[in-house]
């Protein structure tokens, strides 16, 4: 009998050690959750090195470490896991206005979201499982995420949103922001058998020039319109496509356009036409009245709704950062947060995983994809 008990007491004091170790060695699978999500561990490693990439090219000291480094007064370290850990806080801020909105993903949506990140991993996958993030926290850090982040900016600030802008507000931004123009142009060089740069000569230059102050004359006195300038210049420069270029856009550094360029729109008058020289070409470029395609642009729900983000992005990029950073609906599993850190990504190659912008930021190490 006292055997007997003997070997249930050493049966019960095993057990309760062993439920003791497996107290002890916590969950790292995931790294925040709440009622309804929770983001796995792969998320904040996916946000953590996207803080990382951001802070690499916010750091303006190229002869130090970046983690050497302050950015925005804070140092890197500090910086960096702070952003990732907002970034990840964000699918959750995201995943409130879905429900506070009545929000839902259609299956064009959702199907949109898995091609995209089908295309998305092929580029990054190489980088990012090495750090343990795996394809379906890449999917809800950046497809998925993105997807919702702009349905609930339409939701917001579309027809019939909380914070509605008007027809009236769109039209003044539009007429007043948005440049239209049509230009084409010659490049003032050529490029040689061996795939070098060949200035043209002096007389060749202002052969050019000549050819193209007349197509500006002739599009001036209404004798051409700017296409059959173009196609003038098609054809006895032997080109085998259209040559005129149209566009309505914000010219900005943003835009892609030169510095030149951009200055010699923002000197010309609606409806006028000018031959010049920049960035190395020679060009005919009209300017035309914006408020002609104010209806058409704001007509189709693709380019209203491009404009509507000119018009606030910045501003619902900045509340949804403010509400992730303030956000605290939300458990966080601070031993795997803690598990790492910015200096796992000191030897990283450049990356071809896609940054997380506005919202998400970016990765770190596990050996085990998440």
């Amino acid at each position: 009998m006292f055997k007997s008990s003997k070997k249930v007491v050493a049966a019960v004091l095993a057990f309760a050690m062993l439920a003791s170790a497996t107290a002890c060695k916590s969950d790292t699978s995931w790294a925040m959750k709440n009622d309804s999500l929770t983001a796995p561990i792969g998320v904040y490693i996916y946000n953590l090195y996207s803080a990382y990439q951001t802070a690499q090219s916010t750091a303006t000291d190229t002869s130090k470490p970046v983690l050497e480094q302050k950015i925005d007064g804070k140092d890197a370290e500090t910086y960096i896991k702070q952003k990732a850990l907002d970034s990840t806080k964000m699918l959750f801020v995201m995943n409130d206005k879905m429900k506070e909105l009545g929000l839902t993903l259609t299956a064009d949506e959702t199907k949109a979201i898995s091609s995209n990140t089908d295309t998305q991993w092929a580029q990054a996958s190489a980088t990012l499982e090495k750090y343990g993030v795996s394809k379906a926290s890449f999917n809800l850090a950046y497809s998925d995420y993105y997807t919702k982040y702009q349905k609930v900016f339409t939701a917001l600030y579309g027809k019939g949103g909380k914070k509605e802008v008007s027809e009236a507000e769109m039209k003044a931004y539009f007429e007043k922001n948005y440049t239209d123009f049509s230009y084409f142009l010659k490049p003032l060089y050529n490029t040689d058998a061996t795939g070098n740069t060949v200035l043209l000569k002096d007389s060749e230059k202002a052969a050019v020039k000549k050819e193209f102050e007349a197509y500006a004359a002739d599009v001036k006195a209404g004798k051409k319109t700017m296409q059959q300038a173009a196609d003038e210049y098609k054809t006895s420069s032997k080109q085998t496509t259209d040559q005129l270029q149209s566009a309505t856009e914000i010219l900005n550094t943003n835009s892609g356009y030169p510095e030149d360029f951009i200055s010699l729109l923002s000197s010309m008058k609606a409806g006028e036409v000018k031959a010049a020289e920049a960035s190395g070409v020679y060009l005919v470029v009209m300017k035309n009245d914006i408020s002609k395609k104010t209806s058409s642009e704001l007509g189709t729900e693709s380019s209203r709704n491009s404009v509507l983000a000119q018009m606030k992005a910045k501003e619902y990029a900045d509340e949804i950062d403010k509400e992730a950073a303030a956000y605290t609906n939300v458990t966080l599993n601070q031993k795997a947060l803690d598990s790492y850190k910015p200096s796992m990504f000191v030897t990283a190659a450049s990356s071809t995983a896609p940054a997380a912008s506005a919202a998400a930021s970016e990765a770190a190490p596990a050996t085990s994809s998440k």
